[in-house]
């Protein structure tokens, strides 16, 4: 998410002088709600296929499935909504706002093709005018942060070695590079001790991986980010905002993406149900058990996060690399994540000459995005933050007067004179570890392999399984698309 480029001619001037471096709670109709015990069934329901999970990649496979014929499948989904990690909030006047997975950019094919087939139709993110950078304690304005050119030229070429160490590696597949063990055990921070001259370049990588990580550089795996950096094409398309991965967003919210796909399933999609167990009775049927009722099926599809997928009981146990890539996510040190959003009656910043966003490399707010409507008719900055880095805001009405005084300081007093305040606590989601998820030295090299690796008849999808645009909503796309395919070639086989 971070260093925003706020126009392309000054892009590809950035580009020269770096050496070419560097989601509101309702489900689409026909949904089937959890029955009551009363209603559940005594005789386990049978299908083909169970899809855990009713974010964008479990219902994606689902799509998928019934795109090459297979018809007898189910959709699993914990929350009573659809959706995942991506929400829309309402905020009156017929607008919403996300406040999970938001962004799309160029080459995040498999997304765009989607909401094309679904009718879904997408705007540019705004980002005309300067960009407001809180750097080393610095806050200044423009299209880059004040910086000298003995500071340039050190980030460049840092920039440069960390996309040209990046794009050695094969494709989503990270444990196969060479020195794959030592670069996992390496994080990112030892990594910019040995290569940065000044303090402004590992400042800004701090900024980087606070916003695209939810982590610190001296806890986050070299390996992993250079796996994270590679599925999205280098270092510059993470980095980029307007052009890159952060360059238009979704007519309607992202939630809308998953809520079309699972009217299209219809009653293939059933909410509130948390699965507790998955049972694989090889060569018999597999069982799916569930709060309420047990599912039978010749397959199942886990479109979850890999720390998520603790929650449910393995019998038998998964093997060990993949239990170990599980439980090593969970127990990530990542910052918590909430995302806010400040409304106004009118996006005032945009008179002043601003774009909307603010990012940082220690403020309590990491980063800060216009969400207004796209007819601007009422005003919207978006906020993300930990409260681990910032314990004074711990309280939600603390949090909402102390965001206004942090607004203030970088988009003047008007901030103060907000109209409406909504956010997502991801940390107190009961379905989803966190929003963003990183990884610490040596979980990948441990387990990476069975990020897809089917383990017997269960089958992996999610955003983190993907080889291309990994964590991001593209990512969990193609990975349900990916696992539809096994789970297809499989029962054909």
């Amino acid at each position: 998410m971070p260093i925003t480029m706020t126009n392309r001619l000054n892009r590809r001037r950035f580009v020269q002088l770096t050496g070419g471096a560097a989601a509101a709670s309702i489900g689409a109709p026909g949904l089937v709600r959890a029955a009551t015990s009363d209603e559940s069934a005594t005789m386990a329901r049978h299908v083909n296929v169970i899809v855990i999970g009713g974010g964008l990649s479990g219902l994606m496979a689902g799509r998928e499935l019934h795109k090459r014929g297979v018809d007898s499948f189910l959709v699993l989904e914990a929350r009573e909504r659809v959706g995942g990690r991506t929400l829309n909030m309402p905020i009156g006047n017929g607008h919403i706002v996300e406040v999970g997975g938001e962004w799309i950019g160029p080459g995040q094919n498999a997304i765009a093709a989607l909401i094309d087939e679904l009718g879904i139709g997408a705007f540019d993110q705004y980002y005309q005018g300067d960009t407001t950078y809180d750097i080393e304690g610095l806050i200044s304005r423009g299209f880059l942060p004040d910086v000298s050119l003995s500071e340039a030229a050190d980030f460049g070429k840092v920039a440069w070695k960390l996309d040209r160490l990046c794009k050695k590696m094969p494709v989503g597949e990270p444990w196969r590079m060479n020195d794959a063990s030592a670069l996992d055990q390496t994080t990112l921070g030892d990594w910019l001790r040995q290569h940065a001259a000044t303090s402004f370049t590992p400042s800004v990588f701090r900024l980087i991986s606070r916003a695209v990580w939810s982590g610190y550089p001296e806890r986050i795996s070299l390996l992993w980010v250079l796996h994270y950096l590679r599925s999205a094409g280098g270092l510059l398309p993470v980095i980029l905002n307007d052009g890159g991965a952060q360059d238009q967003r979704i007519d309607g919210g992202s939630q809308v993406i998953s809520e079309r796909m699972a009217a299209g399933l219809g009653d293939r999609v059933l909410l509130g149900r948390p699965v507790l167990r998955i049972e694989d009775q090889a060569p018999e049927r597999m069982r799916v058990v569930t709060r309420a009722e047990t599912f039978t099926a010749d397959r199942v599809i886990v479109a979850m996060a890999p720390a998520d997928t603790t929650r449910i009981e393995f019998a038998p146990a998964l093997p060990k690399p993949r239990q170990d890539l599980a439980t090593g996510w969970a127990r990530l040190p990542r910052l918590p994540l909430v995302k806010a959003a400040m409304l106004y009656e009118r996006p005032f910043w945009r008179a002043d000459g601003l774009n909307g966003a603010m990012q940082s490399d220690r403020s309590p707010i990491q980063l800060v995005f216009d969400n207004s409507p796209e007819d601007g008719s009422l005003g919207v900055l978006s906020c993300f933050l930990s409260v681990v880095e910032c314990p004074q805001l711990a309280d939600r009405n603390a949090r909402e007067e102390g965001l206004k005084q942090e607004l203030a300081r970088y988009f003047g007093p008007k901030a103060l004179d907000a109209t409406g305040y909504v956010e997502k606590d991801w940390a107190a989601d009961p379905w989803s570890t966190g929003c963003i998820t990183p990884l610490t030295p040596g979980v990948l090299t441990a387990g990476g392999e069975h990020l897809r690796k089917p383990s017997g008849r269960i089958y992996w999808a999610g955003t983190e399984s993907a080889k291309r645009w990994c964590g991001y909503m593209d990512g969990a796309i193609s990975a349900g698309a990916r696992a539809a395919d096994e789970v297809h070639a499989s029962l054909e086989g």
